[in-house]
């Protein structure tokens, strides 16, 4: 690990805060095309970079899931999790998004508990 250097060490947490809002970008492009994310003004772009960083720590919960499931050993299933999880969990946040920053928390936080779940099961189970 040490020969990776400061990737190896420090890339999780940029995946981890970007892997959400990104999500929500390329869910924008591929609906209404990429005239969506052609700004005007640098206000207009600053405005909408405000709105997505509120979704940023909404990635934690399936990321710090997928972490704990990584550490234990199964990394494939880790990778599979978040993968499957994160393509669900993007269009929950964005219809979410419509009732506010918390209903995202808490779809986000519901759309990790499987992941919660089977980490504990396999921590327990040795």
């Amino acid at each position: 690990m040490d020969r990776w250097g400061w990737i190896a060490r420090h890339g999780f947490w940029p995946l981890t805060l970007l892997w959400l809002p990104a999500g929500v970008i390329a869910l924008a492009v591929l609906r209404f095309g990429p005239s969506t994310v052609a700004f005007v003004d640098p206000g207009e772009m600053l405005a909408a970079l405000g709105s997505l960083a509120i979704a940023a720590p909404c990635g934690l919960p399936l990321a710090l899931g997928c972490r704990r499931l990584w550490r234990l050993g199964y990394r494939r299933a880790a990778w599979a999790a978040g993968i499957g999880l994160g393509v669900l969990t993007i269009p929950a946040a964005v219809s979410a998004g419509l009732l506010g920053p918390v209903a995202i928390a808490v779809w986000a936080v519901l759309l990790s508990l499987p992941v919660w779940l089977a980490w504990l099961w396999l921590a327990r189970r040795g």
